[in-house]
This record gives C-alpha cells, sequence and structure tokens, in this order.
C-alpha cells in the first residue's frame, strides 16, 4: 500500500494484491470511502484527508487488508512507499 501527491491538493492511494477476481473496498477513519469504478485498488483523496486508511481486499479464496497513516503531502509529488 503506498500513496502519492498527484497534484497540490490531491492524493491517490494504491492497494496492491495477487490473485484472480480481485474484490476492494475502502475504509476511514470515520467513514467508508467511496469507491471507484469496478472497486479498483486505487482511491484518489483532497489534501484534507488525514489519518488512518485501510484497503480491504478479498477472492474466493482468501481476504487481507492493510491499513496505513496518510500525512500532509509536502509541497509536490513524489510517491511515498509504505510498508
Amino acid at each position: 500500500m503506498w500513496y502519492s501527491c498527484v497534484s497540490p491538493g490531491v492524493m491517490k492511494v494504491y492497494c496492491s494484491a495477487d490473485g484472480d477476481n480481485l474484490r476492494f473496498n475502502w475504509t476511514s477513519d470515520l467513514n467508508t470511502l467511496p469507491q471507484l469504478e469496478n472497486g479498483t485498488s486505487t482511491v484518489i483523496l483532497n489534501k484534507d484527508h488525514h489519518g488512518n486508511v485501510t484497503c480491504h481486499v478479498e477472492n474466493h479464496v482468501s481476504h487481507h487488508h492493510n491499513t496505513t497513516e496518510l500525512h500532509p503531502c509536502p509541497g509536490t509529488g513524489g510517491p511515498f512507499l509504505l510498508g
């Protein structure tokens, strides 16, 4: 899971998983985040979104989730890799 600052006011959060027929869902500390088309592995957030974001992924074999804390983007761009 990682995120990048794509413009001064926008963050893009990515969730990576291997497997077939994956279904993604996103949640945060405060609410359920809107899913993008087909429940994709990416969500776009505005710069005011801080705190924990969780990516939930599942298929017919298993399920997993990963949570990361978002920090304000420092000025301009660059990916921030998270464990």
